[in-house]
């Protein structure tokens, strides 16, 4: 039913965070066509980056619109759902992108997960005996705050890195409404990281986009340097819809973030899931042809699904988002930059403070988007940390005011 012939939608929804997406209109007819009229929030604060061409249509409010159920599209919405339950996804959905405990607790019978060792002295045993890499991680929090790798040569870091992720706190955090307190130690699953989001919808599952990831790692802080559009195999398709099904209830409506590892022996091992789309590639979807996310909604309406073939060996090229991170704590004092060719996007400029462990996307200093080999060459990977040529150290000197 169309609002236009003076007809009420079947149903009305609030896709909340609205600077996470692009392409509203597209959006919001992808959503008609399943019956629903769909209008956007965002929070204040993130109007400064909106698309000016878009603010009309967006209401920004800092709570869920009286009487409205929310989609939540970031990790502040996510919090403003648990907060006050006036969202179309379910508890479930929302505790697991909120611990990675009891995410891998849904998925354990049926799926392999990271093994998860219950007391420092377990994760310590492994390391020596094995070899083995170990992961510290606060359990409740997102986009890579607070994670470390410990291994055998850094093994008395371990109680420090738990130490400091128990306390981790910083204003996204607070803003969030997020709190930390528990830790996992977690097996470290080698091998290729992807990451993927899906459209959920009924009990319908629709995957968006995926992409390969390459992981820097600063200061035993893993960090995503690369993301390349990668295809989606059957193999791809068939993990996320019963991932998909594991953490939603079939009245659900959502859009879903999930990372998991190919190993070796070709096995996709899920390892972190929210219940929004993923952060930080932006600047790569909005170089693509079409809109994946409305692609995606409009196919679970009888529309044809978004065409996302498997990336064969023999394909060279992808495209591909460049995040060019900091290497140490300090402010940049010099701009001007060694981007590879492509399309550029600077987040950071002389004055701007940077972070020495950048895990969250709004840490990275500048990104460029281009057609690229895929996968990307590892011997480019060193040409994305950001270090002394544009970093002073931040601290002032004893005396100082």
């Amino acid at each position: 039913m169309r609002a236009d012939s003076g007809e009420a939608w079947v149903q009305q929804i609030v896709l909340a965070g609205a600077s996470s997406v692009f392409g509203l209109s597209e959006i919001r007819e992808a959503f008609r066509s399943l019956g629903i009229e769909a209008v956007f929030a965002e929070a204040p604060y993130m109007k400064k980056y909106q698309d000016c061409a878009e603010q009309d249509d967006i209401e920004f409010c800092g709570t869920i619109p009286h009487g409205k159920k929310a989609v939540p599209l970031s990790e502040y919405w996510i919090s403003e759902c648990i907060k006050s339950g006036n969202c179309l996804v379910c508890e479930k959905a929302l505790r697991a992108g909120r611990s990675k405990k009891f995410f891998y607790s849904l998925l354990q019978d049926t799926q392999r997960v990271p093994e998860l060792y219950s007391s420092p002295e377990e994760a310590r045993r492994y390391a020596e005996l094995t070899g083995g890499t170990i992961l510290v991680k606060p359990d409740g929090l997102f986009s890579g705050y607070g994670i470390k790798i410990v291994q055998k040569d850094n093994l008395c870091s371990l109680e420090k890195y738990m130490f400091n992720a128990a306390r981790l706190h910083n204003n996204a955090l607070k803003l969030f409404s997020v709190t930390g307190g528990s830790v996992l130690l977690s097996e470290y699953v080698c091998g290729t990281e992807f990451s993927a989001d899906i459209f959920y919808f009924r009990g319908a599952v629709a995957v968006v986009r995926v992409c390969r990831k390459e992981i820097a790692v600063i200061h035993n802080t893993p960090c995503a340097a690369v993301y390349q559009l990668a295809g989606c195999s059957e193999k791809i398709s068939v993990c996320l819809e019963k991932w998909a099904h594991a953490v939603f209830e079939s009245d659900d409506i959502s859009f879903g973030q999930f990372d998991f590892i190919q190993t070796d022996e070709d096995e996709f091992v899920p390892v972190d899931f929210a219940p929004r789309v993923g952060g930080g590639i932006r600047e790569l979807l909005m170089n693509c042809k079409e809109n994946l996310y409305a692609l995606a909604v409009k196919s679970l309406s009888g529309h044809e699904a978004p065409e996302i073939p498997e990336k064969k060996a023999e394909e060279k090229m992808a495209l591909t988002q460049c995040n060019y991170l900091p290497t140490k704590s300090g402010i940049i004092s010099n701009d001007c930059y060694r981007l590879l060719p492509g399309i550029p996007y600077i987040f950071k400029r002389a004055g701007d403070f940077v972070p020495e462990c950048p895990s969250s996307a709004a840490s990275r200093i500048a990104a460029t988007v281009s057609m690229h080999r895929f996968p990307i060459e590892k011997e480019l990977l060193p040409l994305l940390l950001v270090g002394d040529e544009h970093i002073s150290f931040w601290k002032k000197k004893q005396g100082q005011r």
